[in-house]
């Protein structure tokens, strides 16, 4: 839950400490939320219908592209760690996201 929180705050947080508040509407700036919403649950469940899809669509905008590609890097070093760590016991679950994500930041980068 805490993580979806800051999902929803992180456009907030991203325009204003750039000085873009004024330039983007709270419709937008909520609209952006939903999309990271989206984002975070599609890395939750990367089998879900759709999942790839919230992931490209934000990461092809341009505006957006290092935001997600960097936030796809940490989770991806971070699963890798998990993986790393307990060896065989990691879940296929990690190993399943693993593999989405690298697939996600070549869609992304591919763009």
């Amino acid at each position: 839950m805490q993580i979806r929180k800051f999902a929803l705050l992180l456009p907030a947080l991203l325009y204003s400490s750039i000085g873009m508040a004024s330039a983007m509407t709270d419709a937008e700036a909520i609209e952006l939320g939903y999309r990271v919403s989206a984002i975070n649950e599609a890395l939750q469940n990367p089998g879900a219908p759709g999942a790839m899809q919230a992931i490209t669509d934000l990461g092809h905008e341009q505006r957006y592209y290092i935001m997600v590609r960097g936030w796809l890097m940490y989770q991806l070093q971070g699963d890798m760690n998990i993986v790393q760590a307990m060896q065989e016991q990691a879940p296929n679950t990690i190993r399943a996201r693993i593999d989405f994500v690298k697939q996600a930041i070549r869609a992304i980068d591919l763009e």
